[in-house]
């Protein structure tokens, strides 16, 4: 087996497509539906169920998968060891909340620019939930995520500590009045969200409706226009114009703070620019 034919292998099983597949690799459609043949050749087996629209992987080829993604990132490893003697350069991939994407690592971000310019840093942004199914599949390099982490492949590291804070409309002035009521939230996932869900249910604060929204503008501009409550970061909230028109309310000290990890893979030999993205988190 070749690693470029576990690597289109990857790439397809991620997409569930051979023109998607394609498409990321940049290669023609087919010499990646040639590279799978070839694989299944060599292995005297299917790898892929072929429907009218997409692939699905067979049982063989879920057995392969994993092998491949490890195959794949040692052959990573061993090219970013071998080349990574100098200063950080290459590709680094960082998975985060929302929130923290947006007041914690504009400036990090920046520094971390000016310091290491030969670095292409990928930002990828959505809940926890997502952040980690992406480090575990290798698509992206560590992760920064809130709430508890109980995988045994990945080691968490404290990043930032946030204080949560209820959000309402801005003439709400007594949270025990909460009465059918909305959460605006992101999707699920998302650790503040869950958050908020466990301190309603513990207060006996039901029914509710939930609305999900993709952006903290969305969700503090519908706070704002009087549609529902929400959950989040101070640091958060008092950076955003809209504040004027939300109010902030203390919740129990059991449910205000959140602790934001700097989540990566267990041993794995990291890149210059890895330990250098560390070291900025940490300090």
């Amino acid at each position: 087996m070749e690693i470029r034919d576990l690597r289109i292998f990857a790439s397809v099983a991620k997409n569930s497509s051979i023109s998607r597949a394609a498409n990321e690799l940049h290669y023609v459609q087919s010499n990646v539906t040639a590279r799978v043949k070839h694989l299944e050749e060599q292995l005297d087996t299917v790898l892929f169920h072929r429907k009218s629209k997409g692939v699905e992987l067979t049982a063989s080829g879920h057995l392969l998968l994993d092998y491949a993604k490890r195959i794949v990132q040692l052959a990573r490893e061993a090219e970013t060891v071998i080349s990574d003697q100098g200063e950080p350069r290459g590709k680094l991939s960082i998975g985060s909340m929302e929130t923290t994407a947006a007041v914690r690592l504009p400036t990090l971000l920046a520094a971390y620019h000016r310091s290491y310019p030969q670095v292409e840093l990928n930002l990828v942004t959505g809940p926890s939930a997502d952040s980690i199914k992406r480090l575990l599949r290798f698509e992206v390099d560590g992760a920064l995520v809130a709430g508890e982490i109980n995988q045994e492949l990945l080691v968490a590291e404290k990043a930032f500590e946030e204080e949560l804070v209820l959000v309402t409309p801005y003439h709400f002035k007594d949270i025990n009045q909460l009465s059918n009521f909305k959460i605006l939230v992101f999707r699920a996932g998302c650790s503040y969200r869950a958050q908020l869900e466990l301190w309603l249910r513990s207060s006996g604060k039901e029914p509710y409706q939930v609305m999900e929204f993709g952006s903290i503008e969305g969700i503090l501009g519908c706070v704002a226009a009087g549609m529902g409550i929400s959950f989040l970061p101070r640091s958060v909230v008092e950076k955003k114009h809209l504040l004027n028109d939300c109010s902030i309310h203390a919740i129990p000290k059991e449910f205000r703070h959140m602790t934001t990890w700097f989540v990566r893979r267990r041993n794995e030999n990291y890149s210059k620019a890895m330990q250098a993205f560390r070291e900025m988190i940490s300090s």
